[in-house]
């Protein structure tokens, strides 16, 4: 670990141990917040000639001990007040606190402890050594916000903690919501309750069509961080969007629901179509049984997260991963609970200047105009797809083809997916999409997309090309791509089908695989090159697409005219090309593939973390479908028998012993020819010939074993319920598992029956107590010995109780 010494402001996107150098002042501020900072260097000037000197550090670079210890010593221990305003509560920053704790206790100095939002957090504000009011009246301050209430707030600690007269004024209400007035001067913006024609309008007969709701934290504009918003409007505007900035304290403020719901949705004039939010966090409560979307639900529109990153952009363009672990949690995994679809960082912390007065930096969002594009493309994509009639909108299903056979085309994990495939086409047709000629069953998709080109290099060049895309028109969509992009290729492919000059690449044509029924293409997505080198790895991650990928999905983006990509079923090759993980640029290949298209990604439900590489590198929005029916595993054939031998061994213990040694043999001939005895951890054959008791608790425990194994059932079609058993089956295997809410149905029985064991942990060979043995004897007839036996019980009446549910009328 290296020591580097750093300026105050946080800003040092170094991870080693960071020292912030300033001289001692009487006022010490600490925040988290770039927006606080800038807003107290905009507070500075205001603030009386003879004022108290004031010093800011930013809490991030203060995270080591050794770097804590160092401040506390070089500055807070010669501070008269210091104010500590914590995002997130005591456990973020609990070393830190205690530090400062120790030396306001051993100087005398007074401290004020507040959290860094809105919310009221009394564990914090007891840390305070003023009284609680007057810590209150400090906190309204900072909580209405913006550069007078700030200065009125200092005066007010100075005049209670310093005693001096600098006459301040009380805090003054700031909305918690407003219409930002962007395009003007500073000094003009504003809240205001109409939308009026913003600069720079586009120059053409086009009026601005719908509606774009944009989010952004009030913290932003009232420190005048709002450049990102700024680009952002302007980018809507021409794609002719209007814009709707709206700022907003906390999403989860009921009341600030309800007045966006005002903003949004406004009765006298036309809503949004669609949201673009750079808010963090979720809207979601992950604590309670209600996910508490009802903001989202209630506007009804896609809500597209827009990243707002707290690195640098030069952190950002040389870096893998895209963002920090801290941007990750805040602006992309949180946000994804509440379904959001996650876009692009659109931009990033600059310095803007260097404070003297404060010996700070401040720290601004500086936006990525290419980044912004693609943002503001994507929400207008978004906008036509919603707007266009059904009958208008054209629509692309794509289907997996790993490894590149016919006979392992259209694969998803758990899905029929040329059943399903059908029923997206029935949905389709029934919504009022044109869709001609359609097949009228799986099997029969499957045989029209293989009557023409695939993936499959066997009878390739003789199978009919439906669609392709000229060698000439490749060329150009190639030399509109990033020069490293073309460069990566090119040395990794060289030109498109080998061809050498131009007048060769030209001429030749690049086939699309797939047919066209209306306004709907199904297509085979194209292999990542495998086929062309078979010494590749399937899941190399620097492998760049070939020539012929970049065509297929140019083709179906610009020649086909797709509004919305369907990639169907668990998983496709898009969402691993090449690239970062998240914030995607635009030299990364499941962008330069895609492109700002809206797309839909119907995926097993049980696969999060894959389906999250769609939705984090693709901006997919996850249509979860179920897992295939499952069923217990039961029992067949010879293990069916040996199970009979078994409960038949433990009936002539008590009734017949003398036929014990013949039901002795059976077994142990069953156990050897289907070779158990190596499954039940017996080597060699001649200990099963001591057959001791312990030995057929083994076997009885291994059959309930197998017996309650959970399997598949089938697979699971797109938009179908399971019927009948299968449905029982499923809905109980959903149910035995334990959360949050529930200890799972197997084990609300037994607690109900007073059985004294756990269904779900118990080795199954374990023999049951007397008492047990007596409670499900009035249960059922069959004898009951082990745990195994019992969980089998226990199943089955689970079962029947969802029958019975399931039989309502």
């Amino acid at each position: 670990m290296h020591r580097i010494s750093a300026t105050s402001g946080g800003w040092n996107q170094s991870e080693n141990l960071t020292f912030i150098e300033q001289t001692p002042a009487p006022f010490v501020f600490i925040t988290a917040a770039d927006t606080d900072i800038q807003t107290l260097a905009a507070v500075v000037p205001k603030l009386p000639a003879n004022f108290p000197a004031l010093r800011v550090a930013n809490l991030l670079q203060l995270q080591q001990q050794i770097s804590i210890d160092s401040y506390g010593e070089q500055v807070l221990e010669h501070a008269q007040v210091i104010i500590l305003r914590l995002l997130g509560g005591r456990s973020y920053w609990a070393y830190g606190l205690e530090v400062v704790q120790e030396i306001v206790q051993r100087q005398g100095i007074t401290l004020i402890v507040m959290p860094g939002d809105d919310g009221l957090d009394p564990e914090l504000i007891s840390k305070s050594t003023l009284p609680l009011g007057v810590v209150n009246q400090v906190l309204q301050y900072f909580s209405e916000g913006g550069v007078e209430n700030i200065v009125n707030a200092f005066k007010f600690v100075s005049d209670i903690c310093l005693d001096t007269s600098f006459n301040f004024s009380p805090p003054q209400g700031v909305p918690r919501v407003g219409l930002y007035n962007w395009g003007l001067e500073d000094g003009d913006k504003g809240t205001r309750t109409k939308i009026l024609p913003h600069p720079p309008i586009p120059s053409s007969s086009h009026s601005l069509l719908s509606k774009v709701g944009i989010l952004f934290y009030r913290a932003h504009y009232l420190s005048g961080n709002t450049k990102v918003i700024d680009a952002l409007c302007t980018a809507l505007v021409q794609r002719h969007l209007q814009p709707v900035p709206i700022f907003v304290s906390s999403l989860r403020d009921p009341d600030v629901q309800a007045e966006l719901s005002e903003f949004f949705q406004p009765k006298d004039s036309e809503q949004i179509d669609v949201l673009l939010n750079t808010t963090s966090f979720s809207l979601a409560r992950l604590e309670t049984e209600a996910p508490q979307l009802d903001l989202w639900q209630k506007l009804n529109v896609p809500v597209l997260q827009v990243i707002l990153s707290g690195g640098g952009v030069e952190q950002w363009e040389s870096q893998s991963q895209g963002l920090s672990p801290r941007d990750m949690a805040m602006n992309v995994a949180l946000p994804e609970v509440d379904g959001r679809i996650i876009t692009r960082a659109v931009s990033f912390k600059t310095l803007q200047t260097r404070n003297p007065d404060l010996e700070t930096d401040v720290v601004v969002y500086e936006p990525v105009s290419d980044r912004i594009e693609f943002v503001a493309q994507l929400a207008a994509n978004w906008v036509r797809l919603c707007s266009k009639a059904p009958q208008e909108r054209r629509i692309a299903l794509i289907l997996a083809n790993y490894p590149n056979r016919n006979g392992r085309l259209a694969n998803g994990v758990g899905l029929d997916t040329p059943a399903s495939c059908m029923e997206i086409i029935k949905a389709l047709q029934a919504a009022g999409y044109l869709v001609e000629n359609a097949p009228t069953h799986g099997d029969e998709l499957i045989q029209r997309l293989t009557d023409g080109v695939t993936n499959d290099p066997e009878g390739r060049d003789w199978r009919p090309m439906r669609q392709s895309l000229s060698g000439e028109a490749y060329q150009e969509y190639f030399a509109s791509l990033p020069e490293v992009v073309q460069q990566e290729i090119s040395e990794r492919w060289a030109n498109h089908r080998g061809a050498e000059n131009t007048e060769e690449r030209d001429s030749v044509f690049l086939s699309i695989s797939g047919i066209q029924l209306g306004n709907l293409f199904v297509g085979i997505q194209p292999s990542r090159g495998y086929d062309i080198d078979p010494s590749l790895n399937y899941h190399a991650p620097d492998l760049v697409p070939t020539h012929d990928y970049l065509a297929f999905y140019h083709w179906v983006r610009s020649s086909f005219g797709a509004d919305a990509v369907v990639h169907v079923g668990k998983h496709g090759n898009l969402e691993w090309l090449p690239g970062k993980s998240v914030a995607l640029s635009s030299n990364c290949y499941p962008e330069v593939a895609l492109g700002p298209v809206p797309h839909l990604y119907p995926f097993i439900v049980n696969d999060p973390g894959e389906g999250s590489q769609a939705k984090r590198r693709a901006q997919a929005v996850i249509l979860d479908h179920l897992t295939p029916p499952m069923t217990r595993a039961e029992l067949y054939g010879a293990l069916q028998q040996l199970e009979n031998l078994v409960d038949e061994y433990y009936e002539a213990e008590s009734l017949d012993p003398s036929r014990l040694p013949a039901i002795r043999d059976r077994i142990r001939e069953l156990v050897i020819a289907e070779n158990l005895h190596k499954d039940l951890g017996i080597e060699d054959e001649k200990d099963i010939l001591k057959f001791e008791s312990v030995i057929l608790n083994f076997i009885g425990g291994y059959l309930c074993e197998l017996k309650e194994a959970q399997i598949r059932d089938g697979l699971h079609i797109f938009g179908q319920c399971p019927q009948g058993r299968q449905l029982r089956d499923l809905i109980v295997a959903i149910a035995r598992i334990p959360n949050r809410y529930s200890i799972g149905i197997t084990r609300a029985i037994a607690t109900e029956w007073g059985l004294d064991f756990d269904p779900l942990t118990t080795d199954f060979s374990t023999q049951l107590s007397a008492t047990d043995q007596q409670i499900l004897a009035t249960k059922t007839q069959n004898p009951c010995r082990t745990i195994g036996d019992a969980i089998e019980i226990l199943e089955a009446h689970a079962a029947h109780l969802i029958e019975q549910l399931l039989t309502l009328p």
